[in-house]
């Protein structure tokens, strides 16, 4: 599984492998872009700086190591969310042009994620409206995109709104303009440790009732969400993959479950076991007044789940983690210890919080023999 951060400059990615993996090279950026445009310039990066001095500063960050960008990719311009002009061609030379862009930067292996959030049911950019359109409009992107010589895209899906499904009609390979050979695009929602669930003030509950809080929203939503979008991504021979995730303090519009190390740990878990292709943790405040940063040390609150992630993503950092393993992620023969067992999570060796997915066993054990027993019953 390949690692990263929002962090959305030249300096700040050097500071954060410095200071957290020992000078080794994080494998991912993720970031978002200005609606209008098609080309580098959109993409957030080095704020303040001109177009050249944006340009040369993702040539010598991307296009001159291992280094790759999750690109945000508003495909349908200034007018997100109108999905008719890019379903019709209107925007097949804009793509062009932006994979060339690209290329010529050395970022021809970029992850590209048209319309780039998937859990948002508010704004005009929803593809829950418009399925046809969006599903054509996507699958040209692709097509466009991948023609330019030296692209070498991945593209990944994150249609935004609904986070509880969208139609069906929606999955770009479904439609014509899917280039053949093309690998499905990595599903990739949105997911954040908050919600309503949660109380306003944490400090209104105790450390215990927090705790027990914690690992209820865990069991009774969470997982089943991550369940969902898996065997939505199985179902479609795809795999999983989060350019933004993370915990949250003090988040005004989502209340959140705070300096939370269990989730970060329990995440780790959860995609490590089902094959995730990559994270990249959303390291930036938020929009409602919180933060879900967890570097700086200096800058943040969120220090338990920070030292959390830090010790999870080190595992990977710095070596090469696409050898000894299998195409869904885990260990090769090479390995006697296997991740699963049973559809179970096994913790890894080392791991501080073995106890977690040993409770959760338990109770999925429970599950499993109830389900068996109604079978049993069933076939009788």
């Amino acid at each position: 599984m390949k690692h990263g951060a929002y962090v959305i400059s030249e300096s700040r990615v050097r500071q954060l492998e410095d200071e957290w993996f020992g000078g080794a090279e994080i494998d991912l950026v993720t970031t978002t872009f200005t609606e209008g445009f098609h080309d580098a310039v959109g993409i957030t990066w080095e704020p303040g700086a001109g177009a050249s001095e944006k340009r040369e500063s993702l040539r010598r960050t991307f296009g001159e190591t291992d280094r790759r960008m999750i690109i945000a990719y508003e495909f349908a311009g200034e007018n997100r969310g109108a999905y008719g002009p890019p379903a019709n061609g209107d925007f097949d030379d804009r793509y062009r042009r932006f994979a060339s862009d690209l290329v010529d930067l050395g970022m021809g292996d970029s992850f590209i994620a048209p319309n780039h959030e998937f859990n948002l049911n508010w704004g005009n950019k929803s593809a829950w409206d418009d399925p046809e359109n969006y599903r054509d409009g996507y699958a040209r992107c692709v097509r466009e995109m991948q023609s330019v010589d030296g692209a070498d895209f991945r593209f990944c899906y994150a249609p935004a709104r609904n986070r509880l499904g969208v139609a069906p009609e929606a999955w770009p390979v479904a439609s014509d303009y899917w280039p053949s050979g093309e690998d499905p695009p990595i599903v990739m929602p949105t997911f954040y440790d908050a919600g309503q669930v949660y109380p306003d003030d944490l400090s209104s509950v105790s450390q215990t009732e927090l705790q027990d809080l914690r690992d209820q929203i865990w069991r009774e939503k969470h997982k089943p969400l991550l369940d969902m979008w898996n065997d939505f991504a199985t179902s479609r021979n795809a795999s999983l993959g989060f350019r933004e995730w993370g915990v949250g303090d003090d988040d005004y519009y989502h209340p959140a479950g705070g300096d939370n190390p269990e989730f970060i740990h329990r995440m780790f878990d959860y995609m490590r076991n089902n094959g995730v292709e990559f994270q990249a943790y959303w390291n930036v405040e938020s929009g409602g007044g919180g933060t879900h940063r967890l570097w700086p040390e200096s800058e943040t609150t969120l220090d338990s789940a920070g030292e959390a992630f830090r010790t999870e993503a080190a595992v990977d950092i710095g070596s090469d983690t696409d050898e000894g393993r299998t195409d869904e992620g885990s260990a090769d023969a090479s390995d006697e210890t296997e991740t699963t067992l049973g559809g179970y999570n096994q913790p890894s060796s080392g791991t501080l919080n073995w106890h977690v997915p040993v409770n959760e066993n338990f109770a999925d054990i429970e599950a499993d023999v109830k389900s068996l027993d109604q079978r049993l019953s069933d076939l009788e």
